[in-house]
């Protein structure tokens, strides 16, 4: 009974961590056809394309990933211009990353950014890194915010981590948060791995408070409208893509982690476990 009650607890925190709704989400795990959003409605599904293919790594071992190792032709997943992802004052990205190599560029982790005005967010690899030559294994993230009213300093804004990252060969869980409400500490960079929880990477950051909003931009993994011609996603895996309208702590992040970690068990198995759990409790009364 004690081994049960355990699995039921286990179960109940696992159907609890998407209490809190996604705007956007991508888990590539379809059989083929588009990315499917399951995040907020209404939908904005996915295109893979170029050579963007589904991959059975993940970080789990079960399920999909999208691939873009073969880049003859750019590979990249598009989807449509979602109004949900504008006019947000906060927001949180995340995404699991296994890179094969990286040498140089802006790689796209995630974006929905403006031309001209460069409006909207862009989350990005950076090849400058803090430290060290730059590699697979070690590389800054970037967040580039704007209003879309213009480009000047007042409008756009760009911050990068004050320390590096890495992930070669292997999956990690990177996340990026930013709270305009707030005036100071309003960027927090975050990583973790299958077997490590989320943490900070580097310290809190500092930019300016503003309305995020990219206007008629496409969002895009490994794609941006700023620069729609340019081969800016990443050479290596991406799974479980994620975009919030509020700012998560570490606690809820590193939830997004572990779900993304266990199979998504079923309804039947979520009720059940709710009343194990229950059980459990008058037990120990």
């Amino acid at each position: 009974m004690k081994n049960l009650c355990k699995l039921g607890c286990l179960l109940a925190l696992l159907s609890s961590t998407n209490g809190q709704t996604p705007l956007l989400r991508y888990s590539f795990d379809e059989a083929s056809g588009d990315a499917v959003d399951s995040g907020s409605a209404p939908a904005a599904n996915g295109t893979l394309n170029g050579g963007a293919v589904r991959s059975t790594n993940t970080p789990s071992g079960t399920g999909s990933s999208v691939s873009f190792l073969s880049e003859s032709p750019y590979a990249y997943v598009l989807g449509p211009d979602g109004d949900k992802l504008d006019g947000l004052n906060q927001i949180t990205l995340t995404t699991w990353l296994n890179l094969s190599s990286y040498t140089s560029g802006n790689n796209r982790l995630f974006s929905k950014q403006a031309a001209t005005t460069f409006g909207g967010f862009s989350w990005n690899m950076n090849a400058i890194p803090n430290s060290d030559p730059v590699s697979a294994d070690n590389f800054r993230l970037g967040l580039f915010l704007g209003n879309n009213v213009s480009a000047g300093a007042n409008d756009f804004v760009s911050v990068f981590s004050n320390d590096d990252v890495g992930a070669a060969d292997r999956w990690v869980f990177l996340a990026v948060t930013y709270n305009g409400t707030i005036a100071t500490d309003n960027v927090r960079f975050y990583i973790g791995s299958p077997s490590t929880p989320v943490t900070l990477v580097g310290t809190p950051l500092t930019t300016l408070q503003l309305t995020i909003d990219a206007g008629s931009a496409r969002a895009g993994v490994g794609f941006t409208d700023a620069a729609p011609t340019a081969n800016t996603s990443a050479i290596g895996l991406q799974d479980d893509v994620r975009v919030y309208g509020t700012a998560l702590d570490s606690a809820a992040l590193d939830q997004i982690r572990l779900a993304n970690l266990v199979p998504e068990p079923s309804t039947t198995l979520i009720a059940g476990s709710t009343l194990l759990l229950g059980a459990c409790r008058r037990r120990r009364r």
